[in-house]
């Protein structure tokens, strides 16, 4: 009965173990980030560059990055149909996350979704500053029409 319970024990704690995302026992991978001068430039040369606004579509109807396609992110909720949408995402592209918060950490959570999807780190991106730093670079908003 032992080896029973056991034997189950392992193999829930084999099964849990990512296939994907960081090596067992590490902490969350380090995201590159990019300006917002880089960012304007790939935006305006129409570069196959995947813009994504996590911010809530309030906050993306009032003003976002022309192109940026929003895919709200919420650490606290259900991220089943976000998943879904960010599957739908050609993963070999450059992709760039922004967010509303100082700290970055909304973006950063989003690439962490990604990363844990297959995303290859080397095309994840996080736009330094977010939002509030490419307004203050005196960047056009695109608003909700």
């Amino acid at each position: 009965m032992k080896k029973l319970v056991l034997s189950l024990f392992l193999s829930v704690f084999i099964l849990s173990i990512p296939l994907q995302g960081p090596a067992f026992g590490s902490s969350d991978p380090e995201f590159k980030r990019i300006k917002a001068e880089e960012l304007k430039k790939l935006v305006e040369d129409k570069s196959k560059v995947i813009v994504i606004d996590s911010r809530d579509s309030g906050k993306y109807s009032k003003g976002h990055i022309e192109g940026a396609v929003n895919i709200h992110y919420d650490a606290s909720g259900d991220p089943m149909s976000r998943q879904m949408t960010l599957m739908a995402l050609p993963l070999d592209r450059i992709i760039v996350i922004y967010c509303g918060c100082k700290d970055e950490k909304t973006a950063e959570g989003l690439a962490l979704e990604l990363y844990d999807m297959g995303c290859d780190m080397e095309n994840l991106r996080i736009l330094s500053g977010g939002i509030n730093k490419w307004k203050d670079s005196g960047y056009p908003l695109k608003t909700a029409d």
